[in-house]
């Protein structure tokens, strides 16, 4: 029976080739996320929107389009760009620590012998988890302030005619005028808001959700894995295409979560509350089952879709093509 452990020698000359191998990742991660997110920010907004109205909600369309067209309109282009900065805020760590924690994985797993599809899956799981915990905080920020539109935000509102609030969904609609002032309009003050008001709990809200999506990512590398190890000097159209298709499957396979994950991060609690409406995976799934139906599991699917697909497309061969310069 041979150890192993690798040789001394050839974990020594591995060692700084890995290392700059593990950087061209943590680069390539952060350039291409950051690339992709601001190119896909309006279907990134239209989809937070769209899941958690349920569908279509107060826009009166269920339509991708349709619901950017209503945005549009109401808010102005930059509307669809609302929460862009935290995202780029947390862009950068999270695809850098994702990618480069997924090299190092895989070359720890590779130096002991331990190669193909399950370690590739075991390598994405790990990156995942590493991942969501340490950035939870800003995407959760980031969904709070996609939402400020939606949100009726203190009890001092002015009644015009009929209007009707669904504090499950902290959804506001209106025959008649209602005003409302925005609850944030900052990152600093978002994060000040939730912290005086709910704790520090509320940046984590929703991470269960995120750990049951690390499956999500874990089955896209590995199919990507898998489909780069059949291609022969791969061009960059080709890992573009190669990319998308991996995680349009993945996508469609486990998107249920990213409706939970959205619904989580939106609720809010007072400080020592535990009445929270959405309070495990499991417990979320049934309850939106039960009360909208599968169309409320896969409400936004379309334009997360739109967003994902291209955006991992565009993510990918940004960083395939970063780690060749080594």
């Amino acid at each position: 029976m041979h150890s192993v452990q690798p040789p001394a020698a050839a974990a020594t000359s591995m060692r700084m080739p890995s290392s700059r191998f593990t950087y061209q990742h943590f680069a390539g991660g952060a350039v291409g996320g950051m690339a992709a997110a601001l190119l896909t920010s309006p279907l990134e907004v239209v989809k937070t929107r769209l899941q958690i109205r349920g569908g279509g909600g107060s826009f009166g369309t269920q339509t991708t389009f349709g619901v950017m067209r209503s945005i549009g309109k109401a808010e102005s282009v930059f509307g669809l760009w609302r929460g862009i900065t935290p995202t780029l805020i947390g862009v950068i760590p999270a695809r850098a620590i994702y990618f480069g924690s997924y090299s190092t994985f895989k070359e720890k797993l590779s130096a002991y012998g331990l190669n193909g599809r399950a370690f590739n899956f075991l390598s994405a799981a790990g990156a995942g988890s590493i991942s969501a915990t340490l950035c939870c905080p800003i995407w959760v920020v980031k969904t709070r302030l996609q939402l400020m539109p939606a949100h009726a935000t203190t009890t001092s509102t002015v009644k015009m005619g009929r209007n009707v609030v669904s504090v499950g969904f902290a959804e506001v609609e209106t025959a008649g005028a209602t005003k409302a002032r925005p609850q944030f309009s900052s990152i600093c003050q978002a994060a000040l808001d939730m912290y005086r008001k709910e704790g520090p709990r509320a940046f984590f809200r929703g991470l269960s959700a995120s750990y049951w999506g690390i499956s999500e990512s874990a089955v896209q590398f590995a199919l990507y894995e898998e489909c780069k190890n059949h291609m022969d000097e791969p061009t960059n159209l080709e890992y573009f295409l190669t990319a998308g298709a991996c995680k349009l499957l993945a996508s469609v396979c486990t998107y249920p979560h990213e409706v939970v994950r959205t619904r989580m991060r939106d609720q809010r609690a007072p400080l020592g509350s535990k009445e929270l409406k959405y309070r495990s995976m499991v417990q979320s799934i049934v309850t939106i089952y039960k009360e909208e139906g599968r169309r409320g599991l896969y409400s936004g699917m379309p334009a997360h879709l739109m967003r994902v697909v291209p955006n991992a497309a565009i993510l990918f061969m940004v960083v395939e093509v970063v780690a060749k310069k080594e």
